[in-house]
C-alpha cells in the first residue's frame, strides 16, 4: 500500500503513510468483515449492495451467523499480533541476517518507527468488530477488553522504549479513526434495523431509524468544527516552531540548501568542462543557459 500511494502522487512520507493508512483500513474492512459475512461469489456481493432495500435484512441474516469466527479472530489473529509486537522476531530476524551477511558491526543500530499504515487498521477494525457484535454476541466483548488493555500496556512500553517517531503527525490519522468510527456505528443501526425487522418488532425499527441519520449529522457537524485543526496546524504551534528555528545556529546553512533542494535537475545549468577543442565547446557560457 506505500508503493500505491507513492504512486499515485503523495511526495512526502507523512501524507503516503496516511494514505496507505486509509486503504489497508478499508481493505480489511472489505476483506475480512464482508468477505466472511457475505460469503458468496464477489458479484454476490456487489448484488447485495446494488439492493439497498435489503441491505439490513441480508445483514441481520448474516452477521450473527458469524459470530463465533470473529470471536476466534479476535483471539488467534489479535492476541497474536500484540505478542508479536512485544517480541519483534521479524526485525529480530532481519537485523541478525543483516549483520552476518552486510558485516555490519553491532553498534550500527537503527531506531524503528512506528507503522502508522499496519497498526492503526488493525485496532480500527476490532473497535468495528466490537461496536457491530455487542449487542448480537456479547461474548466477543471480554477478549476484546482483553487485547485493548494488554494493547495499551504494550504500545505504550513500545512508544517510550522502542520506537522513535521520524515526523510529527500533528494528529492527522485521527480523522480516519474518527471516520471509521461513525461507519461502525452507522453499520451497526443498520443491522440493528435488519433484526427488528426480521423478528417483527415495528416501532422497534422505527425508533431505531434516526439514529444513523443523527449519527451522520453528528459526523457533519465534527468535519465543520474540528476537521480544519487537523487539516492545518495551530498558530500557536506554528509560533513556537519559528521561535525554536530562530535559536537553531544550523538554520542559516539550512536555508541556503533549500532554494535547490527541490529544482529540477532539468532546469539546472549545464557545466561544461573548459576545453581547447572548438567543435566540443558550448555555443552558450554555462551562466548564460
Amino acid at each position: 500500500m506505500m508503493l500505491f500511494s507513492s504512486v499515485q502522487g503523495y511526495i512526502s512520507h507523512s501524507e503516503i503513510e496516511k494514505s496507505a493508512c486509509t486503504k489497508v483500513l478499508w481493505f480489511t474492512i472489505w476483506n475480512i468483515f464482508f468477505a466472511n459475512v457475505l460469503s458468496g461469489s464477489a458479484l454476490y456481493q456487489v448484488n447485495i449492495f446494488l439492493e439497498p432495500k435489503t441491505i439490513p435484512s441480508k445483514l441481520a441474516e448474516a452477521v450473527p451467523a458469524q459470530a463465533s469466527f470473529f470471536i476466534a479472530y479476535v483471539v488467534t489473529s489479535g492476541w497474536t499480533s500484540l505478542s508479536s509486537e512485544l517480541f519483534r522476531l521479524t526485525p529480530l530476524v532481519c537485523s541478525f541476517a543483516k549483520r552476518t551477511f552486510a558485516r555490519k558491526s553491532g553498534d550500527e543500530v537503527e531506531v524503528p518507527s512506528i507503522p502508522y499504515h499496519s497498526e492503526i487498521p488493525r485496532i480500527v477494525f476490532f473497535g468495528l468488530l466490537g461496536i457491530t457484535y455487542f449487542f448480537l454476541a456479547p461474548l466477543i466483548l471480554p477478549f476484546l477488553l482483553v487485547y485493548y488493555c494488554l494493547g495499551y500496556i504494550i504500545y505504550r512500553n513500545q512508544l517510550l522504549n522502542v520506537y522513535a517517531p521520524k515526523y510529527e503527525t500533528g494528529g492527522k490519522f485521527w480523522p480516519i479513526v474518527h471516520n471509521s468510527t461513525i461507519f461502525s456505528l452507522v453499520l451497526m443501526h443498520i443491522i440493528a434495523i435488519g433484526i427488528f425487522g426480521l423478528k417483527k418488532l415495528p416501532l422497534a425499527s422505527s425508533l431505531t431509524i434516526p439514529l444513523p441519520v443523527l449519527t451522520l449529522l453528528f459526523n457533519e457537524y465534527c468535519r465543520k468544527r474540528f476537521l480544519p485543526i487537523f487539516r492545518a496546524y495551530p498558530a500557536e504551534c506554528l509560533i513556537k516552531k519559528d521561535r525554536e528555528d530562530q535559536n537553531n545556529p544550523t538554520m542559516a546553512e539550512f536555508l541556503d540548501k533549500l532554494v535547490t533542494a527541490y529544482r529540477d535537475p532539468a532546469l539546472m545549468p549545464i557545466q561544461y568542462a573548459e576545453s581547447l577543442d572548438r567543435h566540443n565547446s558550448p555555443l552558450l557560457p554555462a551562466t548564460e543557459v
